[in-house]
């Protein structure tokens, strides 16, 4: 069984790949992977998809939707349902490897340790494995559950943490020219992400489009001005100083 919550919810098996249609399933199914092998109580349950005014016949609705769950995976080819019913409540039994946020999880620790080993070239490629493991939002943007809303946001950090030192290490292993496009289409999705923004100006300076660099600079400062009242911080602004010294030398 895979699971995948690197965008769209999906679970994939020998047939092939499937989704839950019902939202109350796909709440379900994202609620418990998110308490993977943890039992959730029914009362838990019932409140992360109804919230604090459940339906009077919650709990037999909510038997109702694990049948239809265990029937959703069961067409996956499983042999056995991973949905554990206890006298407590109901879990997901998911082996190692089978969700796709766990192996996420892996790459970019190993990739962390590569770089913190000096490992640049190899850091890089473990890192953009990770990166590559994410196909859109987690959970495709799905936040019904407060489980899930924690989870995806946490998960978000964690890539952007990965999409910065993967930037990081490909500008140690001189990749500059490479990554320009990637990081440009960060440090405009992130405005306030001063580290994308930095790294997109290291990137074309060593390109020699220092003109760029120094337009890349203005535009974050007008986004942090705007957005926050405030100025960039003091390592944008001293790179900022770098390049503008850099061309007075140069005019020289």
């Amino acid at each position: 069984m895979d699971y995948g919550i690197l965008g769209q919810i999906r679970v994939a098996g020998r047939p092939g790949v499937s989704a839950p249609r019902a939202r109350k399933i796909e709440t379900l199914l994202a609620v418990l992977l998110v308490k993977r092998n943890q039992v959730a109580t029914a009362e838990h349950l019932i409140g992360q998809l109804w919230g604090e005014h459940p339906p009077a016949r919650a709990s037999a609705a909510l038997y109702v939707y694990v049948s239809q769950l265990r029937k959703l995976l069961r067409g996956t080819g499983s042999a056995d349902s991973p949905v554990v019913t206890s006298p407590r409540g109901y879990s997901l039994h998911v082996t190692d490897g089978e969700l796709d946020a766990d192996r996420f999880i892996r790459h970019y620790e190993l990739g962390r340790s590569r770089y913190w080993d000096r490992n640049y070239k190899e850091a890089a490629t473990v890192l953009r494995e990770a990166a590559d493991l994410w196909r859109g939002e987690a959970f495709g943007g799905f936040t019904d559950s407060p489980d899930v809303q924690a989870y995806a946001a946490l998960l978000e950090e964690t890539r952007l943490e990965c999409l910065e030192l993967l930037m990081e290490t490909e500008l140690l292993i001189g990749r500059h020219r490479e990554v320009v496009g990637q990081l440009s289409a960060l440090a405009k999705e992130h405005t306030l992400r001063e580290t994308f923004t930095e790294y997109l100006m290291t990137a074309l300076l060593r390109s020699n489009r220092r003109a760029e660099a120094l337009e890349t600079f203005a535009s974050a400062r007008q986004n942090l001005v705007q957005q926050l009242g405030v100025e960039p911080g003091s390592s944008l602004r001293k790179l900022h100083h770098s390049i503008l010294v850099g061309e007075m030398s140069d005019a020289v």
